[in-house]
């Protein structure tokens, strides 16, 4: 919102009252020079709401000071409030004079790669901090990584250990250089130092030294661990095979593709299809992993992705990495440093103790991370940007609501990809992506991130929101925390998060969620659902049929009795006798003693099973090693020139899909991959048309990109609208939201 005063007298003052992503981008030196460059005089300076400004000027002066303000804002910054008042005092001088209070409003940001100015110092021979692999400003580098508490002042950070000489000092008492109050602020001669050390922590080599010899321990097919911005990456030499073998050996990592990292957009387009709206999105200040077409005949590694045909790349963002890259020979793998399902490593004991016998040597340096952080994932469907892990460059997030309800109100989210949001008085806190509770260590990080989240904001929660699943580890910690709870069914969640994104009207919708697990109002298992629904309630109008998992959760990885149960539930055992000749009759037959019996089965309708029997039946996939894998070899098996399409039915309510999965036993492997993904978007269309309502879509199904492009082309055919999670990610990440909108919607002024 902003309120403007028109008809401005000469020499007249106003204040400005800013709310948003004002405080540690550079946004009070942003806003001194514009106001020294249009002859405005006053005072900046940040209180616990955001920025306040009291100026005095004529009226030509302000009305372009407020065009270049939102025109020129700096990279990280964001307007979210502007409130204009005029005021009496006349001033005489500029200046930005001491915070008014602590700041206990004030967003903790997340970590940002490096900016181009930065980056062209980095490569200036006559600039201080040539080659300096901790190179930042106000518009880059760490924050959330190093903040310890509020106020952000470089006291409560981690960059504390370092005292800044008088060369670093200048800049950053000065209101005219972009690295004024630039927390991390360092050079050569006053900041942190790297160490290249052997896998038991002896010092081989220091400074830039050390990264040079670590690059060339990368290009012997050395296996290095390197500390970046919020963590450790495992690293290798993405082009030498042997290398990604024993990597993948060492990290017990079978199949599950290896993030890369290259140099630069130039490299990059030698190993991958980029488009416009990918190139932007690669060199954008998040630099986030991008998911893109990989090229044919590239040097990258076949074992870097096998079976696939996407790589996940990002740019090098730090200048810990350029600073690599000037030695290195080739991209590298830059995988999360971690034991699967646990937090990225963010300290050198715990790595030499988890992953010692994972690496060879690793590149360390002495600036503490207080607070780990994962690379965002994202992809491009067209020109639209879809993330499917907000991290680095994205969260923390904080957002100003148009709720008016006054409170504290911590919604849990999800158990799996799990990340928690808090709202307090207006203002929405999202917490960074947190991972599987289930881990211990990933527990022990959730709670982590709620204590610096409660301490730093002062909270006492009012209300937890939490899932309906009685046995979440979320959902009983805030029971023995003593907190008061509401419970909110998952894919109505999932569907809400839509609705508050895109900020749309309150009115009854037509919603889609197809993901993994989510716990029914009918004790079983939900995954494939489609809800009439607005704000406060939902009706679930169709399922897809239910069928069952053999011993529950021991199904989601032995992916062959998924497809073994629909087998059964079918009746399909004749047509499927190819397939099951890869098993053990006996063991076959006591889980169809199973079914018969009905013991030890939980039914679901889980649309991210349905893709896993599927995967099992089309691909050969008979156990799954990762999240998501039947998805993605079904997408790189897809073959957008044949037209072929499943058909699903709709009887009573549930989709079926027997005739589906009956061809699927009998064709050849690529043409059932297509007819399914080609069937999935036709059934979602079909019921969407004859519904006749907007349309929702969440879920972790719909970051199958080939799903979802199908989607958009019918719909926006047949002009129908719908709207998808983009920034907030369609998979269980974005649970919180929906739940913190429903009780704001249900319960305001409660």
């Amino acid at each position: 919102k902003q309120i403007l005063t028109p008809d401005l007298a000469l020499r007249s003052s106003f204040r400005y009252e800013i709310k948003g992503l004002v405080q540690g981008v550079g946004f009070r030196p942003f806003v001194y020079t514009l106001a020294h460059k249009f002859a405005l005089v006053g005072e900046i300076y940040n209180d616990d709401e955001g920025v306040k400004l009291n100026f005095s000027g004529d009226e030509a002066s302000f009305l372009a000071f407020e065009k270049e303000l939102y025109e020129k804002l700096p990279a990280l910054a964001r307007i979210d409030e502007l409130h204009k008042f005029k005021i009496d005092k006349i001033y005489e001088k500029l200046e930005i004079i001491a915070s008014k209070s602590a700041t206990k409003q004030a967003p903790i940001l997340p970590d940002y790669a490096l900016c181009d100015d930065c980056l062209r110092e980095f490569y200036d021979p006559t600039n201080p901090r040539y080659k300096y692999p901790f190179i930042n400003c106000t518009n880059c580098g760490p924050r959330f990584s190093i903040i310890k508490a509020l106020p952000y002042d470089r006291i409560n950070t981690t960059m504390n250990e370092f005292k800044m000489c008088k060369f670093c000092e200048s800049e950053y008492k000065d209101p005219l250089n972009r690295r004024y109050h630039a927390e991390p602020i360092s050079c050569p001669n006053c900041g942190p130092k790297l160490y290249l050390k052997d896998k038991f922590g002896k010092v081989l080599a220091s400074e830039n030294e050390a990264a040079k010899e670590a690059a060339e321990l990368i290009n012997e097919g050395k296996i290095l661990a390197i500390k970046g911005l919020g963590g450790f990456h495992l690293v290798c030499d993405a082009t030498n095979e042997a290398a990604v073998c024993e990597l993948r050996a060492r990290k017990h990592r079978p199949s599950k593709p290896f993030a890369l990292m290259s140099k630069n957009l130039q490299n990059a387009r030698k190993i991958a299809q980029i488009s416009e709206a990918e190139a932007k999105l690669l060199t954008s200040n998040l630099k986030p992993i991008v998911l893109l077409e990989a090229k044919n005949g590239s040097n990258i590694a076949k074992s870097v992705a096998p079976n696939l045909n996407k790589l996940g790349v990002m740019l090098a963002f730090s200048g810990i990495h350029l600073l690599l890259f000037d030695h290195l020979k080739h991209d590298i793998i830059a995988t999360s440093a971690n034991i699967s399902g646990e937090v990225v490593i963010k300290d050198e004991s715990e790595l030499r103790e988890k992953l010692g016998d994972v690496i060879d040597f690793y590149l360390d340096h002495d600036r503490e991370i207080y607070s780990p952080s994962d690379d965002s994932i994202a992809f491009c469907v067209g020109d639209e940007v879809i993330f499917t892990r907000t991290s680095r460059g994205l969260n923390p997030n904080f957002i100003h609501t148009n709720f008016k309800q006054k409170g504290t109100f911590l919604a849990l989210g999800a158990e799996l990809k799990s990340s928690f949001c808090i709202y307090k008085d207006g203002l929405l806190m999202v917490s960074p992506y947190i991972g599987d509770l289930k881990n211990v260590a990933t527990f022990d990080r959730f709670k982590d991130i709620f204590t610096l989240f409660e301490t730093t904001y002062d909270l006492k929660i009012d209300k937890v929101i939490a899932d309906l699943h009685p046995n979440f580890l979320n959902t009983k910690w805030a029971k023995d925390q003593g907190f008061e709870l509401v419970h909110l069914q998952h894919h109505y969640a999932h569907l809400l998060s839509v609705i508050f994104e895109n900020d749309l009207p309150d009115k009854e919708y037509l919603g889609f969620c197809f993901d993994g697990t989510g716990y029914g109002e009918d004790g079983k298992i939900w995954g494939g659902e489609v809800f009439r629904l607005d704000k406060k309630s939902y009706e679930r109008v169709y399922h897809f049929d239910e069928f069952s998992l053999f011993g529950g959760e021991n199904s989601i990885k032995n992916i062959y009795l998924i497809a073994y149960s629909i087998i059964l539930k079918y009746e399909l055992e004749d047509e499927g006798c190819k397939f099951l000749g890869n098993f053990d009759e006996k063991v076959l037959r006591n889980f169809k003693m199973m079914e018969q019996k009905g013991l030890n089965l939980v039914k679901t309708s889980s649309v991210g099973r349905i893709f896993d029997a599927f995967g099992a039946i089309i691909c050969g996939i008979f156990h799954s090693s990762f999240e998501g894998e039947s998805g993605m070899r079904l997408e790189a098996l897809y073959d957008k020139n044949l037209d072929v399409c499943y058909k699903f039915s709709l009887n009573d309510g549930a989709i079926g899909f027997k005739d589906a999965f009956k061809s699927a036993l009998k064709d050849e492997p690529r043409v059932a991959a297509t007819a399914f993904i080609n069937g999935m978007a036709d059934i979602i269309f079909e019921i969407s048309k004859n519904e006749k309502k907007e349309i929702l879509l969440s879920g972790g199904v719909f970051q199958n990109k080939t799903l979802l492009e199908l989607i958009y082309k019918k719909f926006t055919k047949a002009n129908l609208k719908f709207y998808i999670n983009k920034k907030f990610c369609s998979n269980d990440s974005n649970v919180n939201l929906g739940q913190i909108y429903y009780y704001l919607s249900t319960f305001s002024n409660k």
